[in-house]
């Protein structure tokens, strides 16, 4: 008998079966075109003109709220101040492959990216929001964890 339950209980860890749980948690996200990139110390100041994402995940449920322009519902013009991550990885344009960068790296693919105007997406953590008159959205400091590189293969 103790067999049988030992060999049950093998076959139902061992047994391939579906994760449904993603799991937990909010997701910060700035995506558009670039422009004022410039430096002070180790923090980027930039406007990205485009919008901010909101996603809230429960299980398999995702809540996504966009910011953009509340008059127009395009694109808002958003200031941030940004901290490259450590560690910061520097993503391809369709998020599938990536790499680890240095100290820098943000910095350079931001500037590169308003020189272009190509769209950058990033993922930002420790996020600190100012909501002002008018319906107006700033960054007032963020990490950044992620970033589109458009030079990355």
């Amino acid at each position: 008998m103790c067999r049988v339950l030992f060999a049950a209980f093998a076959a139902a860890v061992l047994w391939p079966g579906a994760v449904l749980a993603k799991g937990e948690g909010i997701g910060l996200w700035m995506e558009g075109q670039v422009s004022e990139v410039r430096a002070e110390g180790q923090d980027i100041r930039l406007v990205v003109t485009g919008r901010f994402r909101f996603e809230q995940h429960r299980g398999q449920e995702a809540a996504v709220v966009e910011v953009r322009d509340w008059r127009t519902g395009g694109a808002a013009s958003i200031p941030a101040l940004l901290t490259q991550g450590r560690p910061f990885y520097a993503m391809t344009e369709d998020w599938r492959g990536g790499a680890s960068r240095k100290s820098g790296a943000l910095l350079e693919i931001l500037r590169a990216a308003a020189i272009t105007g190509k769209v950058v997406k990033l993922e930002l953590a420790d996020s600190r929001l100012s909501f002002g008159h008018g319906g107006t959205l700033s960054v007032e400091h963020a990490i950044v964890r992620r970033a589109t590189d458009h030079a990355l293969r």
